[in-house]
């Protein structure tokens, strides 16, 4: 087992069954509840203090080869958060962006998210880079089991991101 690696417990796939949160397609109607709160977790993921446009919400959403879950409550359909992720050569998924609106983070929302798409079966080999002013994503993705690396598909690092990864085993 590499040092990244860290086989899936009993308990986590029992979490599955107890989920609170429910991952699916974006609609046409979530953009616009997205956009209320996207500015702010944009810029929380980003580690930024200015709020980030939504154009930028509909370019990540557009964006080549990604694939973009809404985050919602089981008991609402509301959009709480958004994840978009990337199949990789090698057996990689590559997290792009994961961000909850204000007052759906510090709930186990997020982790949820990425355990099931880590236990979906789509890749053995994880990656999320996390921006350098966000010490809170940092700590997020250390918590999940990722740890500092490097990224195959990238020639160069880019100076104001750390690549997280973590290999699981079935």
């Amino acid at each position: 087992m590499s040092p990244h690696s860290r086989p899936v417990s009993p308990a986590r796939r029992a979490a599955r069954e107890d989920a609170r949160i429910t991952l699916r397609p974006s609609a046409p109607d979530d953009l616009r509840a997205i956009a209320e709160w996207w500015p702010a977790a944009a810029a929380t993921v980003r580690g930024v203090r200015e709020p980030v446009a939504v154009v930028e919400l509909q370019r990540l959403i557009g964006e080549a080869g990604a694939e973009t879950l809404v985050i919602a409550r089981v008991d609402a359909p509301a959009p709480i958060g958004l994840l978009v992720f990337q199949q990789r050569d090698g057996g990689w998924l590559e997290f792009r962006f994961l961000a909850l609106a204000d007052g759906h983070r510090g709930w186990g929302f997020g982790s949820q998210a990425v355990r099931l798409i880590e236990e979906s079966g789509r890749a053995v080999r994880f990656a999320a880079e996390v921006f350098s002013g966000n010490g809170l994503g940092l700590y997020f993705w250390l918590r999940m089991g990722y740890r500092p690396g490097k990224l195959p598909w990238r020639k160069r690092e880019a100076a104001d991101r750390l690549a997280m990864i973590c290999e699981r085993k079935e």
